[in-house]
C-alpha cells in the first residue's frame, strides 16, 4: 500500500474537511493525525500508528517524554462521518496554519495534510538538484 498523489478540499465552517475518496478505503474506519516537524499535519493508518508509537518507546527515556508530548498531545483518533469528513481541532489547525483550503499530499505509507498556501510555496521551491544528489547517493 502507498498513499499516492495529491487532492485539495476545503475546511467548512465547522473545521470539517473531506478524507479524499481515493484514501478512505486504505486509510480504514480508523486513522489518526498528529502534527507534523513540518509546518503541516501527518495521517497514520492505525497498523502505522501503532508502529510509530513503538518507535516512540525506543527513545531514550531522557528524550522521550519531550518528543512523546509533542506529538501525542496533539494526535487525534479519527473516524470520518458518513460523508467522509473529519474535524481538525484548533492545536493542529494552528501548527498547520491551515485557514480554508487544505492539500493532501500521498507520502507513501502515510499521508501529509497542507495548508495550500504552504504547499504551494513547498512545491515551487522545492530543490530537485537536492533530491537528485540524495537519489544518486543511494543509488536510486
Amino acid at each position: 500500500m502507498a498513499f499516492l498523489g495529491s487532492s485539495s478540499y476545503s475546511l467548512d465552517s465547522k473545521n470539517r474537511v473531506f478524507i479524499p475518496a481515493k484514501y478512505r478505503e486504505e486509510l480504514g474506519n480508523v486513522f489518526y493525525i498528529t502534527r507534523s516537524l513540518e509546518s503541516c499535519l501527518t495521517i497514520y493508518t492505525e497498523d502505522e500508528w501503532a508502529a510509530f508509537l513503538q518507535s516512540l518507546d525506543r527513545l531514550p527515556n531522557t528524550t522521550a517524554a519531550a518528543v512523546k508530548e509533542y506529538f501525542l498531545s496533539a494526535a487525534q483518533k479519527c473516524q470520518p462521518d458518513g460523508s467522509g469528513r473529519i474535524i481538525l481541532d484548533e492545536t493542529l489547525i494552528g501548527h498547520s496554519s491551515i485557514q480554508k483550503n487544505v492539500v493532501f499530499v500521498g507520502a507513501g505509507k502515510l499521508i501529509n495534510v497542507w495548508a495550500e498556501e504552504l504547499w504551494i510555496e513547498r512545491e515551487k521551491n522545492r530543490d530537485v538538484d537536492s533530491i537528485r544528489s540524495l537519489l544518486l547517493q543511494h543509488g536510486l
